[in-house]
Formats: C-alpha cells, sequence, structure tokens
C-alpha cells in the first residue's frame, strides 16, 4: 500500500425506506437523467400493491403494519464524500422514482382522517433556512420538483425546452395516477404508507471510494435478474435433452435469445425478459390470481419463471428428451412472433397502413398488447394466420382502450391486466373464426359511449391518440391516410382560443367555459407549430387555416366539400352529419362530440 493513500472503508446494512429517505443525496453531473418508463411505474406499482395486499386486513390499524412482510427493493450504491456528502452511484432512478411516489400519495390522500402527511413530507425535502431541498438534491430539477408537488403539473416557462429528466419527472409523476391501484384507497391508504415507510427495504451499500463504489456497481449488474433467469432456464432445459440433439437446441435457444435482446421496448426493459413473462402467462398460466395467492402461477412467473417452467414441468408435458427438444422450439417460433410484433411497432411509419390498430394501441401507452396478441397465436400457425390474427385482436383492443379513454376509465396496467389475462386463457390455440367469435361477445366489458370526455391534465396524452384515431378513421375511409402521431410535435389544438372575456356573455362563471372548451367536440389534434401561431386567434379568423391541417381539421372549412371526392363518399356511404362551421358555438361543440362518437360507433359497427 502507498503510504499517503486513503483507506477505503465499504459497509451494507438494510434500511427502512424512511431510514433512507431521512438523509440527502446528491450525483455527479455525469449521471443526472432520469430515465425511468411507464412500464417500470406500472409493474413498480402492481409489485407494492400486491404486497402490501397479501398482509393487510380490513380490521388492522396502522400499528399491525409493523408485523407485515417486508419488501426489497434492492441496493443503494453510496459514495461517501468529504462533509458526509452521500453521492449516489446506483439507485438514482429508484429514490427520484419513490419521492414522485410519496408526493402523488401526498398530493392525493392528505385529506384522509389522520394520513401522517408530515412524517412523509420530511421524507420529501428538508426546509433548509426558507429554502426547498429535496431528498436527492438536484438543481435543475427543483422547480419541477416543487410545482408537482404543489401543484400536481408543471410546464416550462416559454421558450424553455424540457430536458430529458424533467419530461421523464412530469410524465412518470402522470403515470402513477393513471397506473394506481384502486384497491389502495381511503379505507386503507394510512396501513399502506406506514408499511410503505417501514416495511419497504434497501440495502445501503457504501464507500468512501469513487474508484470502489464502480466496482461495487459494475459487480452488482453483471447479475442481472433477467439474465440470470434465461441462464437458468436454459440449463434446465438443455439438462433434460439427450448427447444428440443438445447441441442443436442450445444453439436455436442462444440464437433466439440474441434475436430477442435487439428489440428495443419504449419501458427500457429487457425484450428478453418480458417475453418470457408474458408467453408463459399468456399460454400456460392456469391460476391467474393477483392477490394475496402468492404461489398462482401469475406471480411466480413474475418473479421466477425459470422455477416456475421446472416445477410445472408435468403439467406442461416435458417427460422425454424430445419434448424439452420440442419446447425450446415453441419458445423459439413464439419469440419471433413477439420480434415480429414488437419491430412492426418499432417501425411503425412503415407499419402504419396494415397495421394501423397495433400502433394506436403502443400509442395509447398499453403494455399488456403483445400478451394478449401473442395468446391468439397458435404454434405454427402461418404468417398469413399470424397477421390476420394480429389484425382481428388489435383493432378489438383499440375498441376497448378507446371505449374506456372516452369514459374516463383507467387503461393502467393495474386496472387492465386481470382482464387481459383472462381474455388470454379464451383465446388461447383459437382459430381465427373462433377468435372472431370470442371477440363478437364482448369479453372485456366496455362502457357506453355516452357523455363526451373532457381534456384535462391526466387524459391529455390519451386524448391526442383518441383523436389521431377518429381523424384517421375519417382519413382512410376518404382515401387521404396520414396517421397524425407519426408526425413529429403533434398536439391537442383547442378551437377555441383561451379567452373567457370573448364568452362572458354566454358562459355565468370561467369553469362553464373552460368545461365547454375543453370538450372534445372543441378539440383538434395539429402541428404544435401551428397551435403556437394561431391558437390565440378567434375562430371566424383561422377557421381558413384548418384547409391546411388534417381532414378532421379541414372538415370545418366549406371548401372541403367542393372538391374531394373521397371525402364526399365517405360522407355518403356513412351517412353521418358531416358539415362545415362558420362559427363554433357552445351547440357546435355538443354536435361535434356527438360526430366524433359516432365516427367511433361506425368504425366498429
Amino acid at each position: 500500500m502507498k503510504e499517503n493513500k486513503e483507506l477505503r472503508i465499504v459497509d451494507s446494512k438494510v434500511h427502512s425506506l424512511s431510514e433512507i429517505f431521512s438523509a440527502s443525496y446528491t450525483v455527479d453531473f455525469y449521471q443526472r437523467e432520469y430515465v425511468w418508463q411507464k412500464k417500470q411505474i406500472e409493474d413498480l406499482i402492481s409489485d407494492l400493491t400486491i404486497e402490501f395486499l397479501k398482509n393487510w386486513k380490513p380490521e388492522h390499524d396502522t400499528t399491525v403494519t409493523g408485523e407485515y412482510d417486508p419488501y426489497y427493493m434492492g441496493e443503494v450504491v453510496l459514495s461517501v464524500k468529504p462533509g458526509n456528502v452521500n453521492s449516489v452511484i446506483d439507485g438514482q432512478q429508484r429514490i427520484t422514482t419513490f419521492t414522485l411516489l410519496l408526493m402523488y400519495i401526498i398530493k392525493r390522500f392528505e385529506n384522509t382522517p389522520d394520513f401522517p402527511k408530515s412524517d412523509m413530507e420530511r421524507l420529501v425535502y428538508k426546509n433548509e433556512r426558507g429554502a426547498w431541498k429535496f431528498t436527492l438534491g438536484i438543481d435543475e430539477r427543483n422547480k419541477c420538483m416543487k410545482a408537482l408537488y404543489e401543484k400536481g403539473s408543471y410546464s416550462p416557462p416559454d421558450g424553455e425546452n424540457m430536458s430529458v429528466s424533467i419530461k421523464n419527472l412530469v410524465d412518470r409523476y402522470n403515470d402513477i395516477g393513471e397506473c394506481w391501484d384502486d384497491r389502495i384507497n381511503e379505507s386503507n391508504i394510512n396501513c399502506f404508507v406506514y408499511w410503505l415507510m417501514g416495511n419497504v427495504m434497501f440495502s445501503k451499500v457504501w464507500t468512501n471510494s469513487d474508484e470502489f463504489a464502480y466496482v461495487i456497481f459494475e459487480t452488482m449488474n453483471d447479475r442481472g435478474l433477467s439474465l440470470t433467469q434465461i441462464e437458468m432456464l436454459r440449463s434446465y432445459l438443455l439438462a433434460n435433452i439427450n448427447d444428440e440433439n443438445r447441441q442443436d437446441s442450445m444453439e436455436l435457444y442462444d440464437q433466439v435469445i440474441s434475436e430477442l435482446a435487439t428489440v428495443k421496448l419504449s419501458s427500457k426493459s429487457k425484450a428478453e425478459f418480458e417475453f418470457f413473462k408474458i408467453f408463459f402467462r399468456g399460454h400456460y398460466a392456469d391460476n391467474l390470481s393477483q392477490s394475496a395467492d402468492s404461489n398462482s402461477d401469475f406471480i411466480v412467473i413474475g418473479q421466477q419463471f425459470h422455477r416456475w417452467v421446472r416445477d410445472k414441468s408435468k403439467d406442461l408435458g416435458l417427460n422425454t428428451s424430445g419434448d424439452y427438444v420440442d419446447f425450446i422450439n415453441k419458445i423459439a417460433f413464439f419469440a419471433r412472433k413477439y420480434i415480429y410484433i414488437m419491430k412492426k411497432i418499432e417501425n411503425r411509419k412503415d407499419s402504419v397502413t396494415d397495421y394501423l390498430y397495433l400502433i394506436v394501441n403502443s400509442d395509447y401507452g398499453f403494455t399488456l398488447q403483445s400478451a394478449l396478441l401473442l395468446s391468439a397465436i397458435s404454434y405454427n400457425d402461418t404468417d398469413a394466420i399470424v397477421d390476420e390474427k394480429i389484425k382481428i385482436v388489435s383493432k378489438y383492443l383499440t375498441k376497448v382502450l378507446s371505449w374506456r379513454v372516452w369514459r374516463h376509465t383507467s387503461i393502467a396496467q393495474s386496472s387492465m391486466e386481470d382482464k387481459i389475462y383472462k381474455l388470454c386463457k379464451q383465446l388461447r390455440g383459437k382459430n381465427i373464426d373462433e377468435i372472431k367469435e370470442i371477440l363478437a361477445t364482448e369479453p372485456i366489458e366496455i362502457p357506453e359511449l355516452s357523455t363526451p370526455p373532457t381534456l384535462n391534465m391526466m387524459n391529455k396524452p390519451k386524448i391526442r391518440v383518441l383523436l389521431s384515431l377518429i381523424t384517421e378513421i375519417v382519413a382512410r375511409e376518404s382515401n387521404e391516410s396520414d396517421y397524425m402521431l407519426n408526425k413529429e410535435n403533434i398536439e391537442v389544438e383547442h378551437i377555441w382560443a383561451d379567452h373567457y372575456e370573448w364568452f362572458s356573455e354566454i358562459f355565468p362563471n370561467e369553469a362553464d367555459f373552460n368545461t365547454y372548451r375543453n370538450n372534445i367536440g372543441g378539440l383538434l389534434v395539429l402541428p404544435k407549430s401551428f397551435n403556437a401561431s394561431y391558437g390565440d386567434m378567434k375562430y371566424k379568423d383561422k377557421v381558413e387555416l384548418y384547409f391546411s391541417q388534417n381532414i378532421l381539421a379541414q372538415s370545418l372549412c366549406e371548401k372541403k366539400y367542393t372538391n374531394s371526392p373521397g371525402f364526399k363518399n365517405f360522407i355518403e356511404k356513412s351517412n353521418l352529419d358531416i358539415h362545415s362551421y362558420d362559427d363554433y358555438t357552445r351547440d357546435s361543440i355538443t354536435e361535434r362530440a356527438e360526430l366524433y362518437r359516432q365516427i367511433l360507433l361506425w368504425n366498429w359497427k
């Protein structure tokens, strides 16, 4: 050892969330992006809900939560610098996400009797001489985090672009609201919060050496969960294949895993891990319980699918070497169909003509789509049959999602997972005609298309997709197909400008004005540049400008009806009441909302 080299110390201890979040942290400048995606939020909320509900009973009070099972969230690796500064080497994503989760819970449930608001606030931020300092202190995020905490929303100042981290903070905060499981509500939120603070555990690994901290970090990440499960499944399957066939099966398995690794998921999850979960759940799982039965097929596959295959080998028909060879062949077949589906989404501009509904469901952020599609495919289906099944099932799924969005009904994973996997069981092994018959019975209950939706901060991304779908239905039937969300910077546009004073004689107060202005009948999807240039104008001054935009905007203009044979043919065959507007009144918004509803009904008649 060199004479003046500082002694490198390393220590590790398990701490509760409350203990971890009682300290303050920072990250080095080169490590500051927050990159979690919606899928990780869905999984986190689902896992926390399941673990909590395993223990909770309605008769419990908060004092009992100390006896509940703990839930482990992995390691937080720190480099402790001079001045007792905790620099996060690994764990930034989880610390940030749990901060957002705590903020959301406070905002939503703070008026619940006996809610421990002050205890939670101390975990979110510290008030240092009048200045806010969040648990993970990153200066560029403070303004956004404070706005999310106080108002539940954040928009950057005019002319300021959002960084990757800021955009993800806003989106993930909104995702928490969308993904929230309503089984956690006012009746048990206090128990849930005390369990969250006291029973969700982290291993805090710290050292006083940056260099050694990264050695620890790399060692841990070289043992990733998904890779371990894939390797352990590989070992188990190959060990049961005779020497004569083992090499070919090994090469096929390895090749397919390599192909899966080329799929880029928007959630940033590993496709090879996601595939095995949805394949085993969708095609083989019998017990799909997500409640306290932690030994259900659904739960075990999500946690340790390699162990599930081993334990269920007889149920899976794995008895001889040939059975294991066939099983790997099936894995390869379905993995390549999964890749085929995901590549269609990835190459969306080339796919949208034939696979519109596949793309729309992806735009809704519906991560369970691939599970449903894969379950409808049978082993050794031809390419033509696979394509037909994808189109049939994805169109049905778009109806389910769009109807729910229209009625302000959640399409989050926590709300839909049980319904989707029950339908997966129904579709297993069915041919095209049988699938059509099943879907014709509306196996997933959907609400009536009645009261028009109203735009708000929470549903804005979904309304954007719904409006783009309605626009594309009209465009396709008019031979003018041009899916809006394949373009850059498409936004929801209000037909009425945000000027209550222009309408004060019609509406007694601004709240009533905003309700009508945000009605779907008063909305379009248009490029951000158009909205920035003309969004503040009166309708009569900008209506002719709509003629340069998409077909739904053009339909407001009289001249659209003079020389558009495809559009006029669509109106005639659909018998829809599509017409222009010289002025756009309150009645116009009501009429237009009804038109949008009728377009959806006509498309799925």
